[in-house]
């Protein structure tokens, strides 16, 4: 008969002697040796608030990536585990999605009545839940209709100011000259981010962030101006003193953001304007037009940097860029052996072709290899399967109270399904509870096309690549001579010590991609 497996879990808000978990654990280990119990890990939570969400917390992270593989779970006491209601039912949750019990070694909550406990604990935590989004809602839809400030800083060049119930955005002069001024290079004089911003760090002008810290007396954190953040706080409509809400799909960001608009369509009023409707919409089409956008083609950094490495002090190679008529000469270059310091003989070898030997030879070597990513188990699994589990039950309870055939009831279907494959994607991913490598999708030669050079030379890294440079023969012809390079490779992260299996899965993948074809 198997025995009984459990994990023990321990939470401090603060560290103190008295406070020490060493009595919580070794209470829990008593009642596991009394129940015949094997303990197979202790997590354990210092200077962590009760409050806080599971998936914030490292100790709570393991207990999630162990509860596939446990039966119980066990902590001195409920509080323990979380002082919010809606936190515990979350554990409990997760908990019922993979048959493990969650348990107290004070006996509050223990095998025999855990399903009670838990039953009222969820009706509390439903409860609390339902009442908060509900007055969360009303509220935000109520103020946000006043045009009313929600919380959070004001956009950059602007305050908040009012009573708590009437917030509303006035304009910060000091932040309002900045953008006025670089409005006005863009669209007068020719300026460019690029170079806006870093007027910008040479006049000492503080970024966003620290100028609301310095206008509220908090400590500065050193930061700089970057032509994104430049760009955003331009770009962002909150400049016309409109409150912005993020577009549906969207990540919440300045280039995405949208007015908020009434009931009849317009956006809603949160302060005076800083620019003007043609000012603004100027600055909007000058950045528009010189972004390149996603996919376009950009220079980036040396496609070998770090990876090109001198034989003879095994330094990097560093490139050096030039350009004469249109044709590129850039250069890689061993820094150590060059001038009158340098230690040893010139190495210099023409950029490009090197480029393309290396490209051409990984390609060959690598490209038809399944490209894969390295995944953490962290417990997200864990809680995202109990999410999609409760979202699978609410949904098959309305379904039997729709009519059979009805347009209602064939959509609830779709979703259902869609929920339970997603279900079962979990539930396998949950099973594995140690870190390992899964299949990011195309192959190698795949990824290359799609890559920047930045993106590249992370890609050669993965690959274990290593190019070394040896200098030219005193006399030898001023051509590129590829005998002066060596390239090898370590073989791809996820099959380094075991390259024949790395060969049988690109085999493989190569012949299911036939078969998909034929």
């Amino acid at each position: 008969m198997r025995q009984p497996t459990c994990v023990i879990y321990d939470r401090l808000s603060r560290l103190f002697a008295e406070e020490a978990p060493d009595h919580r654990i070794a209470a829990c280990r008593a009642y596991a040796e009394q129940r015949g119990w094997k303990v197979v890990h202790v997590a354990t939570d210092t200077n962590v608030s009760g409050a806080s969400r599971l998936e914030d917390r490292s100790g709570m992270r393991e207990v999630l990536s162990w509860l596939p593989r446990v039966d119980y779970v066990i902590a001195a006491k409920l509080d323990r585990y979380a002082r919010s209601v809606l936190e515990f039912q979350r554990l409990l949750d997760a908990a019922k999605s993979t048959r493990t019990t969650v348990i107290t070694a004070d006996g509050v909550v223990s095998p025999e009545n855990a399903s009670i406990i838990i039953n009222v604990l969820a009706a509390f935590a439903e409860y609390e839940r339902d009442m908060i989004t509900a007055r969360i809602t009303d509220s935000k839809k109520y103020f946000r209709s006043r045009g009313n400030h929600l919380g959070g800083l004001a956009p950059y060049g602007y305050s908040v100011s009012g009573p708590i119930n009437d917030k509303r955005w006035v304009i910060d002069e000091t932040a309002a000259v900045v953008l006025r001024d670089c409005a006005d290079k863009l669209i007068n004089h020719g300026a460019t981010l690029t170079g806006l911003t870093r007027e910008l760090n040479e006049r000492g002008t503080l970024p966003p962030a620290d100028h609301a810290r310095k206008r509220d007396g908090r400590k500065l954190r050193g930061s700089k101006w970057h032509s994104t953040t430049l760009r955003d706080v331009l770009y962002t409509p909150g400049l016309r003193g409109w409150l912005v809400q993020s577009a549906p799909g969207k990540k919440r960001s300045a280039v995405h953001n949208q007015p908020v608009l009434n009931t009849e369509g317009h956006p809603v009023s949160a302060g005076p304007e800083i620019l003007d409707g043609g000012t603004w919409a100027a600055v909007r089409a000058i950045i528009d037009g010189k972004s390149k956008g996603r996919g376009a083609e950009r220079s980036g950094k040396a496609l070998l940097l770090h990876v090109a490495l001198c034989s003879e002090c095994d330094g990097p190679m560093y490139r050096q860029r030039r350009e004469v008529k249109g044709k590129d000469y850039s250069t890689y270059v061993c820094r150590a052996g060059v001038g009158k310091l340098g230690i040893h003989r010139p190495n210099v070898i023409t950029a490009h072709y090197l480029d393309e030997l290396v490209t051409a030879d990984q390609l060959k070597r690598w490209g038809g290899f399944a490209l894969m990513r390295w995944m953490e188990p962290d417990g997200s699994a864990v809680l995202q399967l109990s999410e999609v589990t409760t979202q699978i039950e609410r949904l098959a309870g309305n379904l039997a109270q729709l009519e059979p055939n009805g347009t209602a009831a064939r959509m609830a279907i779709s979703q259902l399904t869609a929920l339970e494959k997603r279900q079962t994607e979990l539930r396998a991913e949950a099973d594995h509870a140690e870190g390992r490598w899964v299949h990011a999708g195309g192959t190698v030669a795949d990824e290359w096309q799609r890559r920047t050079d930045e993106g590249r030379r992370a890609l050669l890294a993965d690959l274990g690549a290593r190019v070394t440079v040896r200098p030219a023969r005193p006399g030898a012809p001023r051509r590129f001579d590829s005998s002066r390079v060596s390239i090898d490779f370590e073989g791809p992260a996820w099959f380094q010590g075991d390259l024949a299996a790395a060969e049988l899965a690109a085999i493989a993948d190569v012949e299911r991609e036939h078969e998909k074809a034929v």
